[in-house]
């Protein structure tokens, strides 16, 4: 179950996933209806719109600051409670679509990786599909220590999750669609068997499989999705599309690609735990800009105690000093509330522990003395590189030793951080901002308008893919 948030404002950040910022296509004093496209992507740029989902006035639009350190515009809409919405966000009635077809509406939807970058997931099925991949995976691994977002998703929409998962099986062209999950979450189990029995009859070019992993962080991680499930080491750089031909999607991206398919609905809101060490948690369906401390008022239960408030996962996530000011973005799964513990600093022990959990097979106090000593080639000699930052090292580390930092600091530093990435700062060229006119949408959603244009990196479909939007009816 899950609660429903309404907050008093939303602020929605123009940059919540990998690729350039969108630009506001309001302005302060619009009336705002939930639906509407209040960031559009600038023409042939790396980006995805962003959608409302509240109605209300723009009070304001201005540069902020993530807790991630990303700088970019932010529109402020002040909800006036009255839940208006688009007439067109209503369900969407039969018809047959063809593949780059699918890809445009996902793409107008919003729709960017919720559990990790926020990689646009249109870029991401044109590359899947490019590569000719056979396997579609969905990611139903929710390892993180607390939060249950995805698997509140799956067990309240397992539909959703099944049919989105296999709209873009077919988009792709994936003959197998495989749902990983952990082998102690009996109901999702369930939830998602019984979906795949419905819906197989109609999805008969589609074979399915549940593969049943150990409940261990950071399972999800795509490198450890291709170790255990082919047997390849993927080295930096390498994807799973081109070595292992699958390509891997998070469950509650389906679902939101599903919402977008058949019931016109964009990206803008999404499940949130809220929880932490000292109790019980909450999930929240929350719209996207939420403040953080919206959610807080109605969890306090969680707080307890607790003074360290973690925009993120309480292993990877970042402190935040200002939870009125930072919002939920796209890729926010969980907000977690966490005591302060102050464990006594000694020199390490050497009692291996950090080598026992890490993920990629590293020696991280080797490799946090190498850097210390200023033996940088020898580290990178040693993996460095290949840390993920998964936290798993400082938090079993008795001596109090902070290996993640150095080690992923380190392993950031030797990566070349692309204007698209999540990580780049300098958002557009002031001189195109200057140029540039945000196309007229008005009350638009963008999703009337979903035919992918003339994008020539989607092999186009002569044929067309089948969704069943009705029972017993081939649309």
């Amino acid at each position: 179950m899950f609660e429903r948030i309404y907050p008093s404002k939303i602020i929605l950040p123009m940059k919540m996933h990998y690729g350039v910022p969108a630009i506001p296509a309001v302005k302060v004093g619009d009336y705002v209806r939930i639906g509407q496209c209040v960031g559009v992507p600038p023409k042939g740029t790396f980006s995805v719109p962003v959608h409302s989902g509240i109605s209300g006035r723009v009070s304001d639009i201005s540069e902020i600051r993530l807790p991630n350190g990303i700088i970019t515009p932010a529109v402020t809409i002040v909800n006036d409670m009255k839940r208006t919405r688009l007439e067109s966000v209503k369900p969407r009635s039969g018809f047959k679509i063809s593949a780059s077809e699918t890809i445009g509406i996902i793409r107008n939807a919003g729709i960017c990786g919720m559990g990790g970058e926020g990689i646009p997931t249109a870029a991401k099925l044109k590359r899947a599909r490019n590569e000719a991949v056979k396997e579609f995976l969905v990611n139903c691994l929710q390892s993180e220590p607390y939060s249950t977002c995805d698997l509140v998703a799956i067990t309240e929409y397992p539909d959703y999750v099944v049919l989105g998962a296999c709209a873009c099986a077919r988009t792709v062209g994936a003959s197998k669609c495989v749902f990983l999950i952990s082998e102690n979450r009996k109901e999702q189990r369930k939830a998602l068997a019984n979906s795949i029995d419905k819906i197989k009859a109609d999805f008969k070019d589609l074979e399915f499989d549940i593969k049943l992993f150990r409940e261990r962080f950071p399972q999800g991680y795509y490198r450890l999705v291709a170790r255990a499930l082919y047997g390849k080491n993927l080295k930096l750089g390498e994807t799973l599309e081109k070595t292992c031909k699958a390509v891997l999607f998070n469950c509650s991206t389906m679902l939101a690609c599903w919402e977008a398919l058949s019931d016109n609905i964009p990206m803008m809101s999404r499940i949130v735990s809220v929880t932490g060490d000292a109790s019980g948690g909450h999930n929240m369906l929350v719209p996207i800009g939420t403040p953080v401390s919206e959610l807080l008022v109605n969890a306090q239960d969680v707080r307890n105690g607790s003074d360290r408030i973690v925009w993120g996962n309480c292993l990877t996530g970042i402190e935040i000093k200002d939870p009125e000011h930072t919002p939920i973005v796209k890729t926010t799964s969980v907000i977690s509330a966490i005591r302060r513990t102050e464990v006594p600093k000694t020199p390490c022990i050497h009692c291996g522990l950090c080598s026992e959990c890490c993920p990629m097979n590293l020696s991280p106090n080797t490799i946090y003395e190498m850097l210390n000593q200023g033996l940088r080639q020898k580290a990178s000699e040693e993996g460095a590189r290949e840390c993920i930052a998964c936290g798993s090292c400082s938090y079993v580390c008795p001596a109090g030793i902070n290996l993640t930092t150095a080690i992923a600091s380190f392993a950031g530093e030797g990566r070349i951080i692309e204007v698209n990435s999540l990580l780049d700062n300098s958002g557009m060229d002031e001189r195109l901002l200057d140029d540039y006119e945000a196309p007229a949408v008005g009350g638009s959603s963008l999703l009337e308008d979903y035919s992918d244009g003339d994008d020539n990196n989607v092999k186009k479909a002569t044929d067309t893919i089948t969704l069943p939007f009705e029972k017993d009816k081939e649309v």
